[in-house]
């Protein structure tokens, strides 16, 4: 017997002395159909991530913005440093509750912000995940909060990036590149493709190089928020209130477009006004008319959901004169 269980350990410890190499060799070398490790992104998270670390001593910042694209695409640090808020920004591409709690419960203890801003959108809590977790795990440090995450969100690739993200680490003793600050890609506006510069702005933004949205017939699209994504907000939320830190939920706006051809919205909206308390609020931008009278489909928009630089401008005037001096 005893045999027998000297053999299996031994098969366990060979297999996982093969498996870890051959999974980051696959993902070094971009075979990704099980493996996708993709360092220094056009979402910038491994500049954010090494900026955050770099300031997890500065226990004095005023606003942390966390969420999906439209949270570091449209909260610009720059103009909250400008009018006096120490700011910074943890969002990440397509960013789900379930990686939000991650992030928020690695820095909110270093970062002890005055307000946590959490973006919502409704495409994304209807996310599974995944996509956002391979592209943070790629691009940061695997710490219990990132294998947490990994391991909740049951995915074979993502455990794999995982596994090739800690052992890349291990192999360069943590100083991997951390990614460049301007990255030219391809991606769609509309029906568009088109060729645009993502810059890097110290403080988590980034700035989209100038483009102007052409408006197109969207179909109607029906809401489904999965219950695991409200419960992961609903931990967020519970996180923020064990650490005494103030927080608001922010939908930001979409074109008027974008935003009328959901179905169902008010159900939404009803499911996040039920998660605040009564310190606390869930703000529907899209519904402010003060702002949305100075946004314009085409000129203020990137593409159906994300402003562009000049919409960016506009929103954080106003999120600074009218919704933090309140």
């Amino acid at each position: 017997m005893k045999r027998f269980l000297l053999h299996i350990v031994l098969f366990v410890a060979t297999g996982i002395m093969l498996y870890l190499p051959t999974v980051w060799a696959v993902g070094k070398i971009g075979i990704q159909a099980n493996v996708k490790y993709i360092p220094g992104n056009y979402g910038m998270m491994g500049l954010r991530l090494g900026e955050a670390d770099e300031m997890r001593a500065d226990n004095n910042l005023d606003l942390l913005f966390i969420g999906s694209s439209h949270c570091y695409r449209t909260f610009d640090t720059r103009a909250y440093d400008t009018a006096g808020y120490h700011s910074f920004n943890l969002g990440s591409s397509n960013q789900t509750p379930s990686q939000t709690y991650a992030l928020l419960e690695r820095y909110l203890q270093y970062f002890s912000p005055k307000m946590v801003v959490i973006e919502v959108h409704p495409d994304i809590m209807s996310n599974c995940g995944n996509e956002s977790a391979v592209d943070i795990l790629s691009n940061t440090r695997v710490d219990t909060p990132m294998r947490n995450m990994a391991l909740r969100q049951k995915s074979l690739r993502v455990f794999n990036t995982m596994c090739c993200s800690f052992i890349d680490r291990v192999i360069h003793r943590g100083a991997i590149p951390l990614g460049d600050n301007i990255i030219n890609v391809d991606t769609q506006s509309g029906d568009t493709t088109v060729n645009v510069d993502f810059k890097y702005i110290n403080g988590g933004y980034v700035e989209v190089s100038p483009f102007c949205y052409k408006p197109i017939p969207l179909k109607p699209k029906t809401i489904e928020v999965r219950d695991d994504q409200m419960e992961w907000l609903e931990m967020c939320l519970w996180l923020l209130e064990y650490h005494s830190t103030p927080y608001m939920l922010v939908e930001v706006p979409s074109t008027r477009s974008r935003y009328q051809s959901y179905t169902n919205h008010a159900d939404f909206e009803r499911k996040m006004r039920s998660l605040v308390t009564l310190d606390s609020e869930y703000l529907n931008l899209n519904e402010d008319l003060r702002l949305i009278s100075l946004l314009d489909d085409t000129t203020c928009f990137f593409d159906d959901d994300h402003l562009n630089q000049k919409g960016a401008e506009i929103f954080n005037k106003f999120f600074i004169q009218c919704i933090l001096s309140d």
